[in-house]
C-alpha cells in the first residue's frame, strides 16, 4: 500500500509512438528518412552498441530522431545532452541543411554511408551518456578519450575534441556496410592518398559541392538597370549609381533589393 507521502513513479517511454508517427507522416518530406534511420538505429544497437541483454541495467534506449535547420551548414547532426522542447530524451538531431532536394526526395549530400556513419557517430554519443563511465557534462567537449575508443573499437576515427571523422570507417562498421550492400563514395577513390582531415567536408570541396554560408549583408539594386551589390552597414547606405544617374539626368540612388516571385518586367 502507498502512503501518502509517497508518490508512485510511473516509467513511460515515448519513443515507439514517435517513431510510429514520423514514419507514417505521409504529408511529411522527411517520412522515408525518418523511417531509414530508425531501422538502423535499432540495427546498430543490436549489432553494435547493446548486443547482449544484461540482468544487472537496461537496455539501451532508442533516439527520437528529428530534423532540424541547426543554422550552421558545417554541422552534420547533433545529439542533444538534455531534454528537447517536447520534453524528450535521448534526441538525435540531423541537419536539414545536409538535405538535398532530388527527383522530389530529400537526400543526404554526403550519400548513404556517411549518412550511417554520422548516425552511427550520434548514437555513440548516447550510448555514452547511458553506459559510459566518463559522459559528458554540458558545455564540456563532446568528444573525449572514452568517447574516440568507443567510435575506434567500431571502426570510425573521430578527432579527439572535434570529433570530425579524420578518414573513412572501417573495421565491423565497413563489414556491416558491405552487408547491407552500401558502398563507400566512389570519390574517395579520385582524392590524394593522404589526405587525413574530415573526409566528409574533403569531398564536398572536392566535387565542388560545399554549401554556401549564409550571408549577413543587405541586398541593395539600381532602380533603373538592376545591379545589385551588398553592404555591411545598417540602414540606407545612400550609394548613387552613376551611369544611371548620368543617363536619366539626376542622381540615381540603390534600393534595398526586395525578392519576387518570378515576375520580370517586360523588355
Amino acid at each position: 500500500m502507498i502512503s501518502m507521502t509517497e508518490k508512485l513513479i510511473i516509467r513511460t517511454d515515448p519513443q515507439p509512438e514517435v517513431r510510429k508517427n514520423a514514419e507514417n507522416a505521409s504529408d511529411w518530406a522527411y517520412k522515408d528518412e525518418a523511417a531509414l534511420l530508425y531501422r538502423r538505429a535499432v540495427l546498430f544497437k543490436e549489432r553494435f552498441l547493446d548486443p547482449i541483454l544484461l540482468t544487472d541495467r537496461g537496455r539501451l534506449p532508442d533516439p527520437v530522431i528529428s530534423f532540424d535547420n541547426l543554422r550552421n551548414y558545417r554541422v552534420l547532426a547533433g545529439y542533444r545532452l538534455v531534454r528537447n522542447p517536447q520534453g524528450l530524451l535521448y534526441e538525435i538531431a540531423f541537419n536539414t541543411e545536409q538535405y538535398e532536394d532530388v527527383e522530389g526526395k530529400k537526400v543526404w549530400r554526403y550519400g548513404e554511408w556517411a549518412q550511417m556513419e554520422t548516425l552511427l557517430h550520434e548514437q555513440i554519443h548516447l550510448w555514452q551518456q547511458n553506459f559510459g563511465k566518463d559522459p559528458i557534462k554540458p558545455g564540456k567537449a563532446y568528444h573525449n578519450l572514452e568517447f574516440v575508443t568507443k567510435c575506434e573499437s567500431l571502426g570510425l576515427h573521430p578527432k579527439v575534441g572535434e570529433g570530425y571523422h579524420l578518414k573513412l570507417a572501417d573495421g565491423t562498421f565497413a563489414l556491416l556496410m558491405t552487408e547491407l550492400g552500401i558502398k563507400p563514395p566512389e570519390e574517395l577513390e579520385l582524392l590524394p592518398p593522404d589526405f587525413d582531415i574530415d573526409w566528409f567536408k574533403k569531398l564536398l570541396d572536392f566535387l565542388d559541392k560545399k554549401p554556401k554560408g549564409r550571408s549577413s549583408l543587405t541586398k541593395w539594386e539600381c532602380p533603373e538597370c538592376g545591379l545589385k551589390l551588398r553592404v555591411g552597414i545598417k540602414g540606407d547606405p545612400e550609394v548613387i549609381h552613376h551611369p544611371c544617374s548620368e543617363k536619366k539626368g539626376e542622381p540615381v540612388f540603390f534600393v534595398r533589393a526586395v525578392a519576387m516571385l518570378g515576375i520580370k518586367k517586360e523588355p
